[in-house]
């Protein structure tokens, strides 16, 4: 049975198992630079299938979505994205409605969640 230690970070309870790195034991700030590249959503819930299945943040607040096969409706299309905070990012849509996600990062994996509870990821490519 291995052993569970409890990690105190201000506003954040974190359980990780002994001898695992500092740096996979801090969450990691999502910063916009983090976003900058193409992204390929990962295997995923049916509710997920309205999102792209690649993504490209570019500087100065761009980002293209692709669907497979080419035409498939997407609700991330093209457009702008900002960073409202850690946790936060707004996406404008298809139908040009700015639209908050919650947003995690971790590592290469960068999961949303839309304001109906679908929770999705994406891993960035190399």
């Amino acid at each position: 049975m291995a052993a569970t230690v409890w990690m105190c970070v201000p506003g954040v309870a974190l359980s990780v198992a002994p001898g695992t790195p500092m740096e996979d034991r801090m969450p990691q700030s999502l910063a916009p630079h983090v976003l900058f590249g193409r992204w390929e959503k990962l295997p995923h819930p049916p509710c997920a299938h309205r999102y792209p299945n690649t993504l490209e943040f570019q500087e100065r607040g761009l980002y293209v979505g692709r669907s497979d096969p080419p035409g498939t409706f997407t609700l991330w299309d093209a457009g702008t994205f900002e960073l409202v905070d850690p946790r936060h990012i707004r996406l404008s849509t298809a139908n040009d409605a700015l639209v908050t996600y919650d947003v995690s990062w971790q590592h290469d994996r960068l999961t949303f969640v839309d304001a109906d509870g679908c929770v999705f990821a994406y891993r960035k490519m190399t």
